[in-house]
């Protein structure tokens, strides 16, 4: 299966490469598109909304965002004081959702079938994900409050140096 995933004999014509399912930062989903060829294999299709899935958690919207010039414990600022950080909890219970239902789609599929089920996101995990947003856990040096990635606001460079808006303001 292994060898049919890369293309088999044809391998080395179609340059089919294993990674991520549905990698964001791959142009083509060479490796999943000759599996879903394999008629066995087919009923995974639903693994390609995968792509545009990961790549809507990489919006702004969807993610938080240093505010300022973030001191470092050295008094330093950070290399990149208004960088994008974690996902909003929003953002991580629809990920968590679709990354679901698209499982449920395929292992829906494969017991009509009579095919293996998949495993993206077990009971176990799915229960700790929902604790740890239930929790409002945060990654260290994150605590929510935040504003999202597509707040606009004041450039603030390395050097401490800021950049006004010229039109508006920050709220």
């Amino acid at each position: 299966m292994i060898a049919d995933a890369y293309g088999g004999d044809e391998a080395e014509e179609i340059n089919a490469r294993t990674g991520c399912v549905g990698c964001p930062l791959a142009q083509e989903e060479k490796a999943l598109e000759t599996v879903l060829r394999l008629s066995t294999w087919s009923y995974l299709a639903p693994l390609r909304g995968l792509k545009q899935l990961w790549r809507e958690l990489r919006e702004p919207q969807n993610r938080l965002k240093k505010a300022g010039a973030e001191r470092l414990k050295d008094g330093s600022i950070a290399k990149n004081p208004q960088r994008m950080g974690p996902l909003t909890f929003e953002a991580r219970l629809m990920a968590l959702d679709r990354v679901l239902a698209i499982q449920n789609d395929c292992n829906a599929a494969a017991r009509v079938l009579g095919r293996p089920e998949i495993n993206q996101i077990d009971a176990e995990e799915e229960a700790r994900i929902r604790e740890l947003i239930a929790l409002q856990t945060w990654p260290q040096g994150w605590d929510g409050g935040e504003p999202t990635g597509d707040t606009v606001m004041e450039t603030v460079y390395q050097n401490g140096a800021v950049q006004p808006l010229l039109f508006g303001s920050t709220q």
